[in-house]
């Protein structure tokens, strides 16, 4: 007869945090699992493979939710679409500059500190916004690299930075590979990373950062607490909701530090400054809202909020722009985007017993993001691949089982197929020539971009206009 092993070499082989115990007799039978389903531990039991199943877990190839395989034969193809939309999103490096309102802020604010006095009026100056991106333009511009190709460039990296820290963080914490790759596979192909890949603003930064603190909180070292600080503070003065991730940083850090109370001062008094550097970055967010909150009324504001939110989510799930679609439609969606943040909220606390500190951020970063009244996915960008499986586990608890693969394969192709007609949009735009200026945006920039290098029109914006004199190749 075959060993059994005690119960803490069980756990630790496996990292399980629920154990099952069967007694026949004198004689123990152990099936130990991450919440394996009742039916396959009841049959592994009574076939005595324990050990074949401490294998599957410790491989990966049992799903942890529902005892299934794990090994799905369109995991290949998945890869395959990555690598597809990789080199579609390649092609963005030839468009010329895409700009919006904030990147004009971001890009103006590095440009006019460039030309009036260099960095100290940069970091001295009032700005709107945070001022980590600005700086990171700033840079490029003062080392005379800035231009669309290497401003895309430089979000496609953070991106693919993000998307990789996000899929090893998702392992970390026990998600069944498959459904880690999906989470980042529509991440990849969402019309949100899509539409904003080209333009010079924060988010690809931020979503790079915050991933790097998650990652760095699976990781076990002593040293990464220096690399968790270094990081979180960059995320706070990249975006004002950096400051939620201070949250998962208590919770990671509790149970280590309850017993050691002069490192809990210094962790307590470090949070407290990261998030005071983080309310004074954010103010005109916050000073902005409590006049939005005092203008609309409470019950106007708390309407408009959930309006806007609901199709942020109808907007993610639908992986398609209210802005493209009939007036008409958003009758049947925004109803659809409802249930689905609600669905995501269900999944917050559903994970708040295994996955503590990620619970805490999310839980965090809805806190702060639900309260503004407007709408714009891509304020879920930078959690994207959490939300996806966080709205999973909601489906899971209300439905009582997890979402089957005859339900999540024709969703995720369908999505990815939406999201490479986004890419083939963002491609025609790219290579549109001398038609750009009528394709692209909503057309308040078309006189800008028709002025282009020329003399300055009545109607163009001076500050886009000059931003593309200086840094559009074309001028060059």
């Amino acid at each position: 007869m075959s060993k059994v092993p005690s119960i803490s070499t069980a756990k630790r082989r496996i990292g399980s945090v629920t154990g099952i115990l069967f007694y026949q007799g004198q004689r123990r039978r152990f099936a130990w699992s991450l919440n394996l389903d009742r039916t396959e531990i009841v049959n592994c039991y009574a076939k005595r493979n324990w050990r074949s199943v401490l294998t599957r877990v410790r491989s990966g190839t049992l799903d942890s939710a529902n005892g299934e395989a794990a090994h799905d034969p369109a995991c290949p193809y998945g890869w395959g679409v990555g690598i597809l939309a990789a080199a579609l999103y390649l092609a963005q490096l030839c468009t010329p500059f895409r700009l919006t309102s904030d990147a004009i802020d971001y890009l103006s604010f590095a440009d006019s500190a460039l030309r009036n006095g260099g960095l100290n009026t940069l970091l001295v100056a009032p700005f709107r916004f945070p001022k980590g991106y600005a700086v990171f333009a700033f840079v490029l511009m003062k080392s005379g690299l800035f231009s669309s190709a290497t401003m895309i460039a430089a979000n496609l990296v953070f991106f693919a930075i993000g998307l990789a820290l996000s899929f090893r963080t998702l392992i970390a914490l026990g998600f069944q590979r498959n459904r880690a790759l999906i989470a980042c596979l529509l991440t990849l192909l969402s019309f949100t990373a899509v539409k904003h890949i080209t333009q010079g603003m924060s988010d690809f930064l931020f979503f790079a950062v915050a991933s790097c603190v998650g990652w760095l909180i699976t990781v076990r070292s002593a040293y990464r607490w220096a690399g968790i600080a270094a990081a979180t503070l960059c995320a706070i003065e990249t975006r004002f909701i950096g400051i939620a991730l201070l949250a998962p940083l208590l919770v990671a850090a509790w149970p280590q530090l309850r017993k050691r109370q002069m490192v809990l001062l210094i962790l307590g008094s470090g949070t407290l400054l990261l998030l005071a550097v983080g309310l004074w970055t954010g103010r005109h967010y916050l000073l902005g809202n409590i006049g939005l909150l005092r203008g609309y009324g409470l019950w106007q504001f708390v309407a408009r909020a959930v309006h806007a939110h609901s199709q942020d989510f109808a907007e993610l799930i639908f992986n398609m722009p209210f802005s493209k679609l009939p007036a008409s439609w958003s009758v049947l969606l925004l109803p659809a985007g409802a249930v689905a943040l609600s669905l995501f909220v269900t999944g917050i606390f559903v994970m708040r017993t295994r996955r503590q500190w990620l619970f805490a951020y999310l839980l965090a970063y809805t806190a702060l993001v639900l309260p503004w009244p407007f709408t714009d996915p891509r304020f879920w960008l930078p959690v994207m691949p959490f939300v996806f499986l966080a709205t999973g586990e909601g489906i899971a608890f209300v439905s009582g089982r997890a979402p089957k693969p005859a339900v999540v394969t024709p969703y995720a192709v369908a999505f990815c197929l939406l999201g490479c007609v986004a890419l083939g949009y963002s491609t025609w735009l790219t290579f549109s020539g001398a038609r750009f200026p009528e394709r692209y945006g909503d057309g308040l920039l078309r006189t800008t971009y028709v002025a282009n290098c020329s003399a300055a029109s009545p109607d163009a914006n001076e500050r886009a206009l000059e931003l593309l004199r200086h840094y559009a190749w074309r001028c060059q």
